[in-house]
């Protein structure tokens, strides 16, 4: 009879263990993650990167293009990557599922925009501009996701 209760564990621990090696819970590869404005002085695009080992920044661009690719040229400490990592989890599914879009008119104003760029485990891309307005265009999560990544990048410019 133990020999049976053995087995249905051992059977139960096999089904219940994931085998996802994406650590933080999400299928995002990484996030690629900013604030642009076309009407600035100066370093007129902040962005940054974070995957599930670390958290860096681009410092080498000054201004946000279509054909924009990020260069990682400052690493932050593992503690701000601690801090942000949950935000890969924290990725509307629309953007997740959804493909390359523009939200609002970033920027027609001189109001900026927000720059994301999705990178799934599978090696698909995809690119979204945000405008800092809310527009009706933006779902509930994607008004709360700017949020949270306007308050990330306001934090980051401190660090470094």
């Amino acid at each position: 009879m133990k020999s049976y209760y053995i087995f249905f564990l051992g059977i139960f621990l096999f089904f219940s263990c994931s085998n996802d090696d994406d650590q933080s819970g999400t299928r995002q590869g990484s996030l690629i993650f900013g604030t642009f404005a076309g009407e600035c002085f100066g370093d007129c695009f902040d962005v940054f990167r974070i995957d599930n080992g670390k958290l860096q920044e681009d410092q080498v661009v000054d201004f946000f293009t279509q054909d924009y690719s990020f260069t990682s040229s400052f690493t932050f400490p593992e503690l701000q990557f601690n801090l942000y990592k949950n935000i890969l989890s924290e990725i509307p599914q629309e953007l997740v599922d959804g493909s390359d879009k523009t939200y609002g008119c970033p920027d027609c104003a001189d109001q900026g925009g927000f720059y994301f760029e999705i990178r799934t485990s599978d090696g698909a891309t995809k690119k979204y501009i945000v405008d800092t307005n809310n527009t009706t265009d933006q779902s509930e999560e994607i008004l709360v996701f700017k949020n949270k990544i306007s308050e990330i990048i306001k934090n980051l410019r401190g660090v470094n």
